[in-house]
């Protein structure tokens, strides 16, 4: 009987031991997993510059100087590109405006959205910014003076863009972009990627005028070539926007394109011939197929570093 009990005894303690082992093996793995899982930035490398710059945000002044016209910036942007693109623009310059909104097919918790329900994709991007202007001339026509569209890859400086603006009256249709040569057009089409700002005439103008009207391509096509021959069929041409010396504003390619190329990209006629270190303006407004991390970068160049000594 005692060696029955023994071996009960002893085939307990076995099983009892090779639970605890089992147990401190799960113990050690999962310890592992968490020392070596990723990280939140590991998961999204920016995830921690999206918070630092919000929070320098919050503290930067917003230099109006004497601006009291008061701009709306829209973007278009997409559900799959909210957390890799849109944010990080509403982290950075968009934040700027005096209303900002993303347009999407779907709503987000992330960045400031107005849902339209239309197809996505790069071949609906003319249905959208119609829809877009149509949304922004019945809902906010009266509450802002200047309506900037710009993409989810382009970086704005928004103070020199008050500054263009500054000079010229909302009352009155106006329009300004980076010109591209076009045969059928006579000042040529706006670059949709450098942005271009429509004043609140303007806005009313293409609306009632050209959209309304069904006087506008309304799919299909290239957006910002149908957006610009959409404000000429209502009697709205685009108007120069380069500095006193003739050089670009808004700019439809990166900043490292215009400083690494042997010549200035240029496809305005207006544009003259300058060294590669000169092609933009002091004033510059825009530049365009920026990566996140290139939007951080810009930002805080301009806004967060003092050059002592520096003459303007």
């Amino acid at each position: 009987m005692s060696c029955n009990c023994h071996a009960l005894l002893k085939g307990r303690l076995v099983r009892a031991f090779v639970v605890s082992a089992a147990i401190l093996i799960l113990l050690q793995i999962t310890l592992v997993l968490v020392k070596t899982g990723p990280t939140a930035s590991e998961r999204d490398p920016l995830a921690d510059a999206l918070v630092i710059f919000q929070e320098l945000g919050h503290r930067t002044p917003l230099l109006r100087h004497n601006f009291t016209q008061r701009l709306l910036c829209w973007i278009p942007s997409r559900p799959s590109s909210v957390r890799t693109k849109a944010r990080h623009v509403w982290a950075t310059w968009a934040s700027r405006c005096d209303k900002t909104v993303f347009i999407s097919a779907e709503p987000s918790d992330e960045v400031p959205t107005v849902v339209l329900p239309l197809p996505e994709g790069r071949d609906h991007l003319t249905i959208k910014s119609m829809a877009a202007f149509s949304y922004l001339y019945d809902h906010h026509l009266h509450e802002f003076d200047w309506f900037l569209k710009a993409d989810d890859d382009t970086y704005v400086v928004i103070e020199n863009l008050r500054l263009l603006l500054s000079r010229h009256s909302s009352s009155q249709a106006h329009v300004f972009g980076y010109h591209i040569d076009h045969e059928t057009l006579k000042q040529g089409y706006l670059s949709g990627g450098a942005g271009y700002v429509l004043s609140r005439e303007a806005l009313r103008v293409m609306v009632e005028e050209g959209v309304r009207r069904d006087r506008c391509h309304s799919d299909g096509g290239s957006e910002d070539l149908e957006v610009t021959r959409c404000l000429e069929t209502a009697g709205v041409q685009p108007e120069d926007s380069h500095d006193a010396l003739g050089r670009s504003r808004f700019h439809p390619h990166a900043l490292l394109s215009y400083l690494t190329s042997k010549e200035c990209f240029s496809q305005q006629p207006e544009d003259k011939s300058f060294r590669a270190d000169d092609c933009c303006s002091r004033d510059l407004i825009s530049f365009h197929h920026l990566k996140a991390e290139d939007l951080y970068l810009i930002e805080f160049l301009l806004y967060h570093v003092n050059v002592h000594g520096r003459s303007p």
